[in-house]
């Protein structure tokens, strides 16, 4: 990491937006920072070659992080889904229903069974979500609840989600 590679502005508020709001894909930055694209897409290259962030490809997006030690590949699995509306919504739910069946997430989501479990199944091959079958139904848990309230938690303000901060609230209200 070089001290150069943050004189710019544009380099500089790019670096302070992906610290504050990690995993955030190219148009998000794009339309949070205001830049034209080619000027984005150059300062991001830059940033990566000299360390400072890193790009994770996945389905859809690429998304970037900032350097850290501290955030591993789980958390930027689990903040990928996180950034999403549909997955972020299944994530909450299943940290207030642990052992959740498909029916019962379902019925609180306005999306198709295919939708759900088209996001469920990417969750669990990205070792979000495990799914244990029972018969002809399925549980859904969350691999590590733990983890996801930090990431919640930590991030809440990145994520502009009534859903979260009722969540956040209730939840930092019962630990004190």
């Amino acid at each position: 990491m070089t001290v150069e590679a943050l004189e710019l502005k544009n380099r500089r508020r790019i670096y302070e937006l992906l610290s504050l709001n990690p995993g955030l894909h190219f148009r998000e930055l794009q339309r949070q920072l205001n830049m034209p694209i080619g000027m984005l897409d150059y300062h991001l290259k830059y940033l990566e070659k000299n360390g400072l962030i890193v790009s994770k490809p996945n389905t859809y997006y690429t998304r970037y992080y900032p350097y850290e030690r501290e955030l591993g590949e789980d958390e930027k699995s689990v903040l990928s889904f996180l950034r999403q509306e549909i997955p972020r919504g299944i994530i909450i739910y299943l940290l207030q229903n642990p052992a959740a069946k498909h029916r019962d997430i379902l019925s609180k989501f306005r999306v198709s069974g295919a939708t759900l479990s088209y996001h469920l199944k990417r969750m669990a091959e990205r070792g979000v979500v495990k799914q244990v079958r029972l018969g002809r139904e399925s549980e859904f848990t969350l691999t590590d609840e733990t983890r996801t309230m930090n990431l919640i938690i930590r991030y809440r303000r990145s994520f502009l989600d009534k859903i979260v901060d009722a969540f956040t609230r209730t939840w930092l209200e019962k630990l004190g």
